[in-house]
């Protein structure tokens, strides 16, 4: 046909799912199935409701290109964030209707029933995608697992409470929509995916940042039980947020309200807005919605209320220098703190709050935004349920492009910073033209060997992996540091910051360790 690409048919295969038939493509080794729906386009009358499912279609629907991306602002061209995650050689096309997935798999027939990896991308709820070259699943599945890419709706348009929509749903519930259309792409999953060589019988949820954030509160929520086996977590928990609990649905509806009273006063002058007309609302967080969630993620995790499947959690041995800035702390809140805390902080952080740049005040953010959320995810499921935990490390500094700006707290370099292992895992270096060395290569092939075998057997340890001994808080050789070079293994010692982590165990209440 005029104006459309060749295709070579016999590099074409088809797949049946609930909702019609699919045909996607040979790539290298695997079969990649892009743009697939899976459910409705939240438009319309559907903007701000929970999912609903996807309509049939007649015919063969081509799934050879990835769906729009969810409307969002990109970082800024010249951040080490963008440079990293979205500096792609194709313009991204966005649309408010996003709910879309991607698959690769090696084996397109339902008699193979491989272990399953569904990805939910990181980018604070607010951008990301699961089409971008970082998390393209070729390498993955050809490591004989069929990988799931999903998007999300992001910003004000999946994270919103109100009162109106509050009166509106038969639950009486509002927000978390972002989280729900994982939700439902799981609930597809389990439906769909033994067409393309899966088995919904073993399946792993992962997610990286916000998306790691989302796979704790999907082991929180009550309506995901059963819809994975296994859970990966990289550089953030759900659990034991600097930001302090959840908030709850009147507080999330009422800050709502106020956020788009400007924009319209009804639900329906709202719904009759562009997309983009809420890129400047602020989003909320992931709240105690009362249809997703009806406590606390963390009140679950401490109370053993939460899925009982095996985690592999941590995180990167400088998540603080994309955030820490040389104005002060205010994002974690240390004002807040009990005296007694407050001194216990500054007695291990010393130069954190005085105004000239110091690695204290970049080992604070890090340790308590990212580091410590991780360690409480991972000792507390550990005690609270019979499912093991491993907990990572990654400190390999990475080949950085010139031309990037400087970190913002004034430091001179990034280290191994919030996002940095994404490559690794996903043995995708290539999709960033920077020096890697025959090192990284090496150690990216290794993570993607262990994170696909915790994929397959729920457990990194088999199939020839370095020894990883499941966690235990009480043992010395608890945390595996992941760098290339002789250093792969369990460390001497249990993670640099526990002294820390003990006094921020304080924060929360219960008495969560004392099994520490």
């Amino acid at each position: 046909m005029i104006g459309q690409p060749r295709l070579d048919m016999e590099d074409l295969i088809g797949v049946s799912v609930t909702s019609g038939h699919l045909l996607g493509r040979r790539v290298g080794e695997v079969f990649a199935f892009k743009g697939v729906p899976y459910a409705a386009p939240p438009v319309g009358a559907l903007r701000w409701r929970p999912p609903q499912t996807v309509g049939a279609w007649e015919g063969s629907r081509l799934a050879l290109e990835f769906g729009p991306a969810p409307v969002q602002d990109l970082p800024l061209r010249t951040s080490l964030i963008y440079r990293l995650g979205h500096d792609e050689p194709r313009e991204l096309a966005m649309s408010e209707d996003c709910l879309y997935l991607n698959v690769w798999t090696p084996v397109a027939s339902a008699a193979a029933r491989l272990p399953v990896l569904v990805w939910v991308h990181g980018g604070g709820n607010r951008v990301g995608h699961g089409g971008q070259d970082l998390f393209d699943g070729a390498n993955f599945a050809a490591r004989g697992i069929v990988v799931v890419t999903v998007n999300m709706r992001l910003g004000a348009l999946g994270f919103l409470a109100h009162p109106d929509l509050i009166r509106e749903d038969p639950l009486g519930a509002a927000g978390n929509y972002g989280v729900q259309d994982v939700l439902h792409a799981l609930q597809w999953v389990r439906e769909n995916i033994a067409a393309f060589g899966g088995d919904c019988g073993r399946v792993t949820v992962a997610g990286n940042s916000a998306g790691a954030a989302t796979v704790t509160h999907l082991m929180a929520a009550p309506a995901a039980r059963g819809l994975f086996h296994g859970a990966i977590g990289q550089s953030m928990a759900g659990a034991f947020r600097a930001e302090g609990s959840m908030m709850t649905l009147r507080q999330a509806a009422e800050a709502g309200q106020s956020a788009t009273s400007s924009l319209g006063a009804t639900l329906e002058q709202l719904r009759d807005l562009p997309a983009t007309a809420f890129l400047g609302v602020n989003q909320q967080t992931v709240i105690v919605d009362g249809r997703l969630l009806v406590e606390d993620t963390t009140e679950a995790f401490m109370n053993g209320r939460q899925s009982a499947v095996p985690l592999l959690a941590g995180w990167n041995s400088a998540e603080g220098s994309l955030y820490a800035t040389s104005q002060g702390l205010s994002s974690l809140q240390i004002a807040g703190y009990p005296s007694d805390i407050r001194a216990q902080v500054a007695e291990l952080y010393p130069n954190a709050s005085t105004a000239a740049w110091h690695d204290d005040r970049r080992r604070l953010v890090g340790d308590r935004r990212f580091a410590y959320p991780v360690w409480g995810w991972v000792r507390t499921h550990t005690q609270t349920s019979d499912a093991p935990s491993w907990l990572y490390e990654f400190s390999q500094p990475l080949p950085l492009p010139e031309g990037l700006p400087p970190p913002p707290d004034g430091g001179g370099e990034y280290g191994t910073f919030h996002t940095a292992e994404l490559p690794y895992v996903w043995d995708n270096l290539d999709a960033r033209a920077w020096r890697w060395t025959s090192e990284d290569r090496n150690l990216a092939g290794l993570m993607a060997d262990i994170w696909a075998t915790f994929v397959t057997h729920g457990d990194p340890n088999t199939g020839g992996m370095p020894v990883w001994d499941a966690f235990d808080a009480a043992a010395e050789n608890h945390l595996m540091r992941l760098r290339a070079g002789p250093a792969i293994g369990p460390t001497i010692g249990p993670a640099e910051a526990r002294q820390a982590f003990d006094v921020f165990d304080k924060l929360f209440p219960g008495d969560i360790a004392v099994q520490s």
